[in-house]
C-alpha cells in the first residue's frame, strides 16, 4: 500500500472536506496511462528517483499482475541529517502505465513533490527518447553530420543495489553478485574483436577481477538468503537461474562496423573503481586496451 493509500484510509472524511481544495493542483502532476511498457515504466521511474538523487532502498518491479513499488530516501539539501522518504508505485494495464509518487509521511502537503517528480520524469523521458533516436541514427549512419559519430563507443556499468532488479527476477546484490552491463558500439570503419573473459574489473585495492561464469554466479544465488526469517532470494533452481544469467550474458567476440554488442558480466561483490577491456583491430591486429572509471 502506498503511502498515498494510507493516507486516504487514515483520514477519509478529513480528505472530503479538502477534496475540492486539494485535488487541482495535485491532479495536474499525475502520472496517468502513460504511452509506455511496464519495463520501460520500470526503468524511467528508477532513473528518475536517480536523477533527483534518491537512494532506492526497496525495489518491486512493475507487471501486468503486480503493482510495482519503489521506495527511496535522500539527504534533504541545507538539513543537517534530514531525510526525505518516499514512495513510488507503478501500475500496468492495457491503457498504458500510471506511475504515482508521494512523500512518506505526508497526507496533505503532496504538491512540492508530485510537481518535482512530474517534471524530473517528463524530462527523463524526453530525453531517453531523444538519445535512443540519436543512437539508432548513428548506427544506421543518418545523424546529423553536427552529431555523428565516428567512434568505438566502450560503456562498463555496475548496476548496485536494488537496480540489478530491472533486468532479472532475483536479487543479485543480497546474493552478492554484481551484474555489470557491457554495452560497445562500433561506429567506425574498422572490425574489433575481444577476448570477454580478459575484461576485468578493478577494486578499489588495485586487485584485478575476473567475471563469474553464469553456472558460478547461480551457485552462489542458490545459496543466498534475506530477510527475517531467513528466506531464499529465488525459488528458481540453481540450473534454471544460470540458463537466465546465460540468456543476458555479453559473449560477443566480433563487433562490426555499425554494429552494437551489449549484455551482462557478473562479478563478486566488492568496491571497484575502474574496467579493463582490450579490442584487437582485426585487420591491424592492434590492441587497444580501454579504462572506464565509475
Amino acid at each position: 500500500m502506498s503511502s498515498s493509500d494510507r493516507c486516504r484510509r487514515g483520514a477519509a472524511p478529513l480528505l472530503l472536506l479538502l477534496l475540492a481544495a486539494c485535488s487541482p493542483p495535485i491532479k495536474q502532476f499525475e502520472l496517468r496511462d502513460q504511452p509506455l511498457s511496464c519495463d520501460e515504466a520500470n526503468r524511467l521511474t528508477y532513473r528518475t528517483l536517480e536523477a533527483m538523487r534518491f537512494k532506492v532502498s526497496e525495489f518491486q518491479p512493475g507487471a501486468a499482475d503486480q503493482r510495482g513499488v519503489i521506495k527511496a530516501t535522500r539527504t534533504v539539501s541545507g538539513k543537517s541529517g534530514e531525510t526525505q522518504s518516499v514512495t513510488v508505485t507503478i501500475e500496468c494495464t492495457a491503457a498504458g502505465a500510471t506511475i504515482d509518487a508521494s512523500e512518506d509521511g505526508h497526507c496533505f502537503d503532496q504538491v512540492d513533490f508530485k510537481r518535482a517528480f512530474h517534471h524530473a520524469f517528463t524530462n527523463v523521458v524526453s530525453m531517453s527518447s531523444a538519445q535512443e533516436e540519436l543512437d539508432r541514427e548513428n548506427l544506421a549512419g543518418t545523424a546529423p553530420a553536427s552529431q555523428q559519430r565516428r567512434d568505438l563507443k566502450v560503456v562498463v556499468a555496475p548496476r548496485h543495489g536494488q537496480a540489478g532488479k530491472l533486468d532479472f527476477p532475483f536479487d543479485l546484490d543480497a546474493a552478492g553478485v554484481l551484474p555489470v552491463q557491457v554495452d560497445i558500439s562500433n561506429l567506425t570503419s574498422r572490425t574489433y574483436t575481444l577476448d570477454v573473459s580478459a575484461i576485468r574489473l578493478v577494486r578499489a585495492d588495485g586487485e584485478r577481477v575476473a567475471a563469474l561464469t553464469p553456472a558460478a554466479a547461480a551457485a552462489h544465488i542458490a545459496a543466498a538468503v534475506q530477510g527475517s526469517p531467513p528466506q531464499p532470494v529465488t525459488t528458481l533452481s540453481r540450473d534454471a537461474i544460470a540458463d537466465v544469467l546465460s540468456v543476458h550474458q555479453f559473449a560477443a567476440t566480433e563487433i562490426p562496423p555499425g554494429s552494437e554488442r551489449e549484455g551482462f558480466l557478473y562479478f563478486p561483490l566488492a568496491d571497484y573503481r575502474s574496467a579493463r577491456v582490450v579490442l584487437t583491430d582485426q585487420d591491424s591486429g592492434e590492441d587497444e586496451g580501454l579504462r572506464v572509471e565509475f
